[in-house]
């Protein structure tokens, strides 16, 4: 019967498809001929595998409750379920039948076939051939090889064949049934026990499906499986993991370095040079080029160099180490040994011999590179490197010390300030999935976002002045500052599109090269990209044949396809692992609600009893164990709709860009043609599902924009029957049929989504409110210009019956209001006396009037902000004034004014005295600090703080642009102080 259901819904919508014709709007020219076929009996499967039919099972068929409508397949309700279809009668007809993949259920195993004694085997990847030994590391990290796992005893780790069932396999004993069954009145369904339970000590096996449940979450279960297997000595099993862990993490250095020292710790040299092959040049890594160069020294000692070949090649080595990773802030180690190495060559360092020379002029070059870049043994090698240029020829030594000073005290400079900016930085963890803002570690995250940025923000200030010496080294330092971030926030798509964009900006072909490396990564690391999928697209679509033939549009069009299949498919299998996350989810509950104790339903041993009746309504009854199970499942379900919502918007966001895209490159198109153009997107994306009602909008949009075809009516029809009660598409198909001069039709629809949304049951009253508030809002707004009376009063009384707490006379006034004007809210001016200052009290107590609102010569401007006119303080004595000659000192109102005694007048000062009568000095009485001011009086001092200035020299001062804008070379004493600190004035000859 599910068949015939298909079938029927099949051809109901073939029906519906047949106006999608191109002269008829028929997008799907197969839906036409689908017809509906006698089903043949399948057989019954529980979990996707077969069993046998029952007699009782058909009896509990029979009384099994009617199967679920289409729209609620997805654990969703309403009308935008599964591909929106709605519980309404006029929705009733799906877009695209759903139809679940048939699982071949002769490929699934049995549950203890391949798990003896409840071990589960580790799939195993296939093996190459082992790559050669080292003789040239340069020739042999130019090709990287796969990577093939070789035995303990060095031989090529053969393909393992999926184990058979041991003979001594314990037996595995039959589902038992359960000790205590369920209470007959708990409406609890129990479900049937998992097959692929795993047993408490199969450790293996519940680590593997961690791992498969979350490969990039979950990267303890990595760890804890890869240390299983070294302890009990598995290393084959061991190195598989690996493979399979760096297929996930393929930038984790740490676990790199980790897994080549553990072949090297086994003489594994063909390993271990697979591993270099695959990592080094990918990955710019002190530790796993120390590892490297180790290694190298180990096979190649340098006690029996008779002809100097070993030399040769760890010298190539240090050169090829020093190209990666010299520049890194943890690379002083690696110049240091560098150095030690050239120290260690043949020669004398102040002989005469050309060997002699040679080895000083290695060692020169050697010291100006290591102190020219800031790391941990700058300060130690330039010391180094100041005795050996004076210990050689202290003119000439002081002539290289010279030239190379600058260049040190820069890096010294710029040292001191990297490891602030790279203080905290994690380098040596794994890669993490960003957390949801607002969840567990986005603070922690956030903050190494923050410091990776500041160290690539520092970087393109050029703080070691490379950019003008040597652009190339400035490049290649920012560009190595992007990896070493990429590397570690590998799953943060805006990361690699800030360092795509900076390589693309510089526009040489190198950089262009390195952007778009960086944007190849990015997509592999994140293929859910949305942000890094339009940024391929638009370079591919940047780069296309110019041309209007169908041939260049059909070449553009497989060229440009790919980009947007690639983030597509990955957003529908996330789709599909997260229903499936819930699906688990919702049997995880069901199960553990299954396992609890039966409970007593609470009796009402006097229900007939007249006088308990008000004393059981007033307590609340508690909640049944199938009630909390119930809300337990709707909070769930609902917490995760939010993540499936997302998945469908952003999926229809894809399609939509790719429906745009290809109608610039291919036009109209037509479906099931190599040149689809629009349609044909359409109708690619019809049949996967998992659509809003955006994805409709668009093409119909499209349709009538660009081509003004009238099919775009036809795909409002179709969507309005999908999406019934959606706001947004309702007012995108009512202002289309406006656009058309149809009235009636749009206001049809407009009646008809109302009344839907205010008698539906499913919704809420703020449910409602929302959905009904923009269709209300813009059709109020084209009434009242462009309808009658009538409707403008219905709409009216329809927003006060939702939405009774606004005011009338915001609605009112909401008909004639202009963008940007509206006369009703606007109080006029009639009169001066509307607009007067309002007065305010100083700080005796006496009513001042503000300043005026517009300045003149009778009321000039108040002074500048912060400086203040009003030098009256208060005090328990009256009001104070500061005296010029010193500050009036802050005294609380519980503290009497500070006084002198009296002392003696000056002979000198007698006649001065005794001529001042002014009436705020102190006279016979003693000389005071504080001057007594009554309220009634002004103070006659002069305001405190400087003068305001003139108002052009205000204005002059406001239109010039800040000291930020200078970008000439400024004068920095500090760097001046450390250079001469540096200088040796003790060897300074006269």
């Amino acid at each position: 019967m599910a068949e015939d259901g298909s079938a029927v819904a099949a051809a109901n919508d073939a029906d519906e498809d047949d106006d999608y014709d191109p002269s008829a709007f028929s997008f799907d020219e197969r839906a036409g001929n689908a017809t509906t076929t006698q089903s043949s009996p399948k057989p019954k499967t529980i979990g996707g595998f077969i069993v046998d039919d029952d007699e009782d099972d058909d009896e509990e068929e029979n009384d099994e409750v009617t199967q679920r409508p289409p729209s609620q397949l997805n654990s969703t309700t309403g009308e935008q379920a599964g591909l929106g279809a709605a519980t309404d009668a006029e929705a009733a007809v799906q877009d695209v039948p759903i139809a679940s993949e048939p699982q071949d259920s002769a490929a699934v195993p049995s549950a203890h076939s391949a798990r003896p004694n409840g071990h589960t085997p580790v799939p195993v990847s296939t093996s190459a051939a082992p790559a050669p030994p080292v003789s040239d590391p340069a020739s042999t990290l130019s090709l990287p090889k796969p990577l093939t796992p070789v035995s303990d005893q060095g031989k090529q780790a053969p393909t393992p064949t999926p184990a058979a069932p041991s003979a001594t396999a314990t037996p595995q004993p039959p589902n038992p049934s359960p000790a205590v069954p369920a209470p007959a009145k708990t409406n609890i369904q129990i479900p049937q026990p998992s097959t692929n339970q795993r047993l408490p000590h199969d450790k293996v096996g519940q680590l593997e499906d961690r791992i498969k449940e979350d490969p990039k979450g979950d990267t303890e279960a990595w760890r804890s499986l890869i240390a299983h297997y070294r302890e009990k000595g598995q290393l084959d099993n061991a190195r598989k993991i690996y493979s399979r862990f760096f297929e996930v993490f393929p930038s984790a250095a740490s676990m790199w370095v980790e897994y080549a020292q553990l072949e090297l710790e086994y003489d594994q040299f063909r390993n271990l040079e697979q591993i270099f092959s695959l990592s080094l040049l990918q990955l710019p890594n002190v530790d796993m080029w120390t590892v490297y160069l180790d290694y190298l020294r180990r096979i190649h000692p340098l006690q029996q160099d008779t002809d100097g070949s070993k030399r040769n090649i760890i010298t190539s080595a240090f050169d090829l180490l020093l190209e990666n990773v010299g520049i890194d802030p943890d690379s002083g180690k690696l110049w240091r040994e560098y150095v030690e190495f050239v120290k260690s060559g043949p020669g004398t360092i102040g002989g005469t011999g050309w060997q002699d020379l040679q080895k000083v002029d290695l060692l020169r070059k050697a010291y100006q590179k290591a102190i020219k870049l800031p790391h941990s043994e700058l300060s130690k090698l330039w010391k180094e490197y100041d005795n050996f240029e004076l210990s050689l020829n202290k003119a000439t030594g002081r002539k290289y010390l010279q030239e190379n000073s600058p260049s040190y005290m820069t890096a010294r400079s710029a040292k001191t300030v990297l490891d602030q900016k790279i203080d905290g930085l994690d380098r040596k963890s794994l890669p993490t999935l960003p957390p949801i803002y607002g969840c567990v570690g986005d603070d922690a995250f956030a903050a190494q976002l923050d410091r990776w940025r500041d160290w690539i923000a520092w970087e393109k200030e050029d703080p070691i002045m490379f950019k003008e010496d040597d652009i190339a080294v400035y490049r290649k330092r920012i560009v190595y500052a992007y990896k070493q971030a990429t590397m570690q926030l590998r799953f943060y798509p805006d990361l690699w599109f800030d360092a795509a964009t900076w390589c693309f900006e510089e526009g040489i072909e190198d950089m262009i090269t390195e952007g778009e490396a960086f944007l190849q990564k990015g997509i592999e690391a994140n293929p859910e990209s949305v942000l890094l999928a339009l940024m391929k697209a638009d370079r591919v679509e940047s780069s296309l044949e110019a041309g209007s033939s169908d041939e260049i549009a059909i070449r553009n069009g497989e060229k440009l396809d790919p980009v947007f299949e690639g983030v597509i498919k990955p957003l529908y299998a996330l789709h599909k692992k997260t229903v499936e996350r819930i699906q688990k989810g919702v049997a995880q509950i069901q199960e553990r609600y299954a396992a609890m104790t039966p409970e007593e339903e609470p009796e009402d041993a006097n229900a007939d009893d007249d006088d308990n009746k008000s004393d059981a309504s007033s307590t609340v009854k508690p909640k049944t164990r199938t009630e909390k199970l119930n809300d337990e499942l709707d909070a769930y379900r609902s917490r995760m709709a939010e993540y499936t919502d997302q998945l469908r918007n952003t999926i229809s966001y894809m399609w939509i860009a790719k429906m745009r895209a290809f109608r610039r490159i291919q036009g109209q198109g037509q479906p099931g043609k190599a040149k689809k153009g629009l349609r044909g997107v359409f109708g690619e994306a019809r049949p996967q599902g998992q659509l809003t009602s955006a994805v409709y909008i668009a093409s119909a949009q499209m349709e009538w924009a660009c081509y003004r075809d009238p099919s775009a009516a036809r795909i409002f029809e179709r969507g309005y029957k999908l999406f019934p009660l959606d706001e947004v598409f309702t007012l995108e198909y009512i202002k289309h049929l406006f656009a058309n001069n149809d009235a009636v039709n749009a206001n049809a629809t407009f009646n008809t989504f109302l009344s839907k949304v205010k008698n539906s049951d499913k919704f809420s009253l703020e449910q409602r409110r929302a959905k009904c508030r923009p269709i209300l809002e813009s059709m109020h707004e084209y009434q009242s210009n462009f309808g009658d009376w009538n409707q403008i009063h219905r709409i009216e009384r329809e927003m006060a019956e939702l939405y009774p707490e606004e005011s009338d006379v915001a609605r009112f006034g909401a008909r004639n209001a202009l963008p940007n004007f509206d006369a009703m809210r606007l109080q006029l001016l009639i009169s001066p006396s509307q607009a007067l200052p309002k007065p305010t009290a100083d700080m005796g107590g006496t009513a001042v009037t503000t300043q005026h609102p517009y300045p003149s010569i009778e009321y000039p401007r108040s002074p500048p902000e912060g400086i203040s006119n009003n030098i009256i303080r208060l005090g328990p004595n009256g009001p104070y004034v500061a005296s010029p000659k010193r500050a009036l000192e802050d005294v609380s109102d519980s503290e009497a004014p500070q006084r002198k005694f009296q002392r003696g007048e000056s002979p000198f000062k007698a006649g001065h005295h005794s001529n001042n009568s002014g009436g705020g000095g102190s006279g016979g009485a003693g000389f005071m600090t504080k001057t007594y001011v009554p309220p009634h009086q002004q103070a006659s001092f002069p305001p405190l703080g400087p003068a305001p200035l003139p108002s052009q020299l205000h204005y002059l001062l406001s239109v010039l642009p800040s000291a930020a804008h200078y970008h000439a070379t400024p004068f920095d004493p500090h760097k001046m102080v450390e250079f001469l600190r540096g200088v040796n004035l003790g060897r300074a000859r006269i």
